[in-house]
């Protein structure tokens, strides 16, 4: 197998395994928590640098693919349909529960008229933040890089605007805002100034990535290790990887705690040297860690369809049927049920993803912006 090859699969369960950390981050509420005392502070670590990752990762593909010299308008259009057609397919499956919870009399009509400002301005429904701020952030990376070709200018221009965004960010979560168009406003600002913090993390995957592949002592040891006579990584790399990964995310134990969780939706990042500490220990832990292991298919799967993992995990429906799959099973424990019962929670959530990517890429290709398989003809 060539390192690109194998690059990739590490990438691809560095984003299975973000998955994850995603989906046990996101189980949270007194109906999560009475489980047990721990799962608060788990979240806060998860919180701490798991979409960091994603945009790290984005910025080493970037560095592999080689994106940067490829036609600008090509690869827009081709990115947007990867990631803003499941945008607004994603957001109008999301309506169809609003508007079903309208019917029902659960919600007013303002808070309809509210999801549809969220789609329609990239403020996003929930989770769906993700792909508009994806987007812009993989498309301002790469607008630059193709005008400004010189490493020291571009590092020196990221650098700037990712300060004066983080200033921005400081004083939008301390103003007041006392009427609906003034939190409208609010949450348009938001949704352009995360494009360039998504920016600047695609630009340290992207150059790291290059910064360990010139042939250095330290860059030959992450990219092109010893390998075996079967062509796997040799076992001693596969340890200090593995080694390396734990000692980062022992970085991450120490710090998480003093910012208290962080929200990039909202982008509240309260102490940003320990954010960015955070951020960047933890995503290079999961990456070091991945590169490691060996293969591991069903990581790898949900890495590959990590954007539809993304926006089928936070079902409430299944939610509640998991909650109460969890119940059923608790009346038969004795000994750590809480911990059992979360994960069963995490079990069943995570198969109805699985089964979802499975439907959508074979069945729906076109939610993701891929064209529909014609069936081929019988040869007379």
């Amino acid at each position: 197998m060539s390192d690109t090859k194998k690059r990739l699969d590490y990438l691809d369960m560095t984003k299975g395994f973000g998955m994850m950390l995603v989906l046990i981050g996101h189980l949270q509420g007194d109906s999560i928590f009475t489980f047990s005392p721990y799962i608060k502070p788990l979240c806060t670590f998860i919180f701490s640098f798991h979409m960091p990752m994603f945009f790290i990762v984005t910025g080493i593909l970037l560095a592999i693919k080689n994106d940067e010299v490829k036609p600008f308008r090509e690869t827009a259009a081709s990115r947007f349909r990867g990631i803003m057609i499941p945008y607004f397919w994603f957001s109008f499956f999301y309506l169809i529960f609003v508007v079903a919870a309208l019917v029902k009399g659960e919600i007013a009509v303002q808070t309809l008229y509210l999801n549809i400002w969220y789609v329609l301005s990239g403020y996003g429904m929930n989770v769906l933040w993700f792909l508009p701020a994806l987007y812009l952030g993989e498309m301002l990376f790469l607008f630059m890089r193709r005008r400004i070709r010189e490493d020291l200018p571009f590092v020196a221009i990221i650098v700037l605007s990712n300060a004066i965004v983080y200033s921005a960010a400081y004083f939008l979560s301390i103003a007041k805002y006392p009427s609906p168009l003034s939190m409208r406003v609010h949450e348009l600002l938001i949704t352009l100034l995360r494009p360039v913090l998504v920016c600047g993390f695609i630009s340290i995957g992207y150059y790291v990535h290059r910064l360990l592949g010139r042939g250095t002592r330290i860059g030959d040891f992450f990219s092109a290790p010893r390998h075996d006579e079967k062509g796997r990584i040799a076992m001693k790399y596969r340890m200090a990887y593995i080694v390396l990964g734990l000692m980062l995310f022992g970085v991450v134990l120490a710090l998480f705690g003093i910012n208290n969780g962080i929200d990039f939706r909202t982008l509240a990042f309260r102490n940003v040297f320990f954010f960015f500490v955070c951020a960047l220990s933890g995503s290079y832990a999961m990456i070091c860690i991945c590169k490691g292991l060996p293969r591991m298919a069903l990581p790898c799967y949900w890495g590959i369809g990590s954007l539809i993992f993304m926006v089928t995990h936070n079902s409430q429906t299944v939610l509640t049927f998991a909650l109460k799959t969890a119940m059923y099973a608790n009346q038969y424990l004795t000994r750590a049920r809480g911990y059992i019962c979360y994960a069963i929670v995490i079990i069943v959530i995570t198969a109805y993803s699985t089964l979802m990517i499975y439907i959508i890429r074979r069945f729906f290709p076109f939610v993701m912006g891929k064209p529909m398989k014609r069936p081929e003809k019988k040869q007379k």
